[in-house]
């Protein structure tokens, strides 16, 4: 389930982005959700179904035509295509019409995803 970023769940999205390996370094990862937040990107939390925890976060721009997935961290038990995929639904559902894009670093999964949809 996609849940919308609030200041108390600070904490659980910095321990997701210090998961991305590049982010390791606590200014690092902190820095990135101050900017993503000064810049009004929207950042949502994925709560999984089965044991109702955070188990991803997924930063986005918004865009006139697209969203652009700027940052996306699942925990390390929890990086199955299923899970990932039901995410990218989920932001998908919740911007009809704008077509869900990726960065450099991420557009391979969102080619991925878009395959597997076109089945």
């Amino acid at each position: 389930m996609l849940v919308r970023y609030r200041k108390d769940y600070q904490k659980i999205v910095m321990g997701l982005l210090s998961l991305v390996p590049e982010l390791h370094n606590y200014n690092r990862f902190t820095e990135e959700l101050t900017a993503a937040l000064d810049q009004h990107f929207p950042v949502y939390l994925w709560k999984d179904q089965e044991d109702n925890h955070f188990i991803a976060v997924a930063i986005v721009e918004e865009g006139d035509y697209s969203l652009l997935l700027r940052r996306i961290s699942f925990t390390s038990s929890e990086r199955s295509g299923k899970n990932v995929f039901s995410l990218l639904t989920a932001l998908q559902e919740q911007y009809p019409g704008k077509r869900l894009m990726g960065t450099l670093r991420n557009q391979p999964l969102i080619t991925t995803w878009e395959r597997y949809n076109e089945r």
